[in-house]
């Protein structure tokens, strides 16, 4: 009797043991690796108040911040040099595109601002023709405007997003040298992407809308039962949407039909398809308790084109909220003032 329970104690721990990843997966530490994903700590000390991240290798980037400035890193993310410095103030920078290695845009601005009788800012956009050393204001618009996303599509014409008095969609042809307003909504926009010769903006009210013809005509594509559709991607016609920073909605057909990949109980702010099959969510995980507690970080991905989805929680770091991958195994994200360099296997 004695040497079958002494069996079962030793069966016991050695299932125990099997299961040592699935153990990390909730409340992992940095450095993290299984079988799928690795994960590891770059700096503590990223740029400030980061809105958007940008790398075009594993030692070139930038970032944008929300108190109106640029930076760049060389050396793989470590240390961070101040290109722009934004002139007006509460003027913050969203979001930043480079459509080659010398070519870049940031877009921002703000509709409102603090005290009565005060004029907002408006809505700018900038760009830099030197690989981002240096930075000019290209478009200025109206008090009551902000600019918060940024595209091109495959033939080279920009496209932005403002929101105001209503959300609009701007176009440029000739590299942003002058912009046309080419359609106007009555809900506000939040993300536009362009994939193939397809264009989608994600919205307010769980609304998408999806050019079919590269961004010449807009129309309604769907909507999610949601308050609001937040970051949008593609590759090879499939897509994905975060709607309520909680649901994330998939589509094989270039947006033709969505159907629920996935709904968490925690918030989702990015997402990013790599491949057909590769697609990584990050967000927050669980909260740590208390008056004064903090929610933690998590990374949640599927090798199976959305069909089946692991969660790992990083109990280390804040909530991931920008990335950027520069190859469809490798990319830096941002949680709160670290930087994390994560490769997918």
């Amino acid at each position: 009797m004695k040497n079958l329970i002494y069996i079962s104690l030793i069966g016991l721990f050695l299932i125990t043991s099997c299961k040592k990843d699935d153990i990390l997966t909730n409340g992992a530490t940095l450095p993290f690796e299984n079988n799928n994903i690795k994960i590891e700590l770059v700096t503590t000390s990223a740029p400030l108040s980061i809105r958007d991240i940008y790398f075009f290798n594993a030692s070139t980037g930038f970032a944008v911040s929300y108190d109106g400035k640029i930076y760049k890193t060389t050396n793989n993310g470590i240390t961070w040099d101040l290109k722009y410095t934004n002139p007006t103030v509460n003027q913050p920078f969203f979001q930043i595109l480079f459509t080659d290695a010398n070519v870049g845009y940031v877009v921002g601005g703000s509709n409102s601002c603090g005290g009565t009788g005060c004029v907002p800012p408006g809505g700018l956009i900038l760009k830099t023709t030197d690989g981002g050393n240096s930075w000019s204001k290209i478009l200025q618009t109206s008090s009551f405007e902000e600019f918060v996303s940024i595209s091109s599509n495959s033939s080279s014409d920009l496209f932005a997003i403002s929101n105001g008095t209503k959300g609009r969609i701007y176009k440029s042809t000739n590299a942003g040298l002058s912009w046309t307003t080419i359609d106007s909504l009555n809900f506000n926009l939040h993300k536009i992407f362009f994939a193939d010769n397809f264009g989608y903006c994600s919205g307010m009210n769980g609304k998408v809308i999806r050019s079919s013809d590269n961004g010449t005509t807009w129309t309604l594509n769907t909507t999610f039962t949601a308050n609001y559709a937040t970051d949008i991607k593609f590759i090879n016609g499939n897509g994905y949407c975060i709607a309520d920073n909680q649901i994330v909605y998939k589509t094989t057909d270039n947006g033709n039909n969505w159907t629920q990949s996935l709904n968490l109980q925690s918030r989702s702010f990015v997402l990013n398809p790599l491949t057909t099959n590769s697609c990584l969510v990050f967000g927050e995980g669980v909260y740590s308790g208390g008056d004064f507690g903090t929610w933690s970080g998590k990374i949640i991905q599927t090798t199976t084109a959305g069909n089946n989805w692991t969660e790992t929680e990083l109990k280390e770091i804040e909530p991931i909220r920008y990335t950027s991958f520069y190859s469809t195994t490798e990319g830096y994200a941002v949680a709160g003032s670290k930087l994390l360099k994560v490769k997918v296997k």
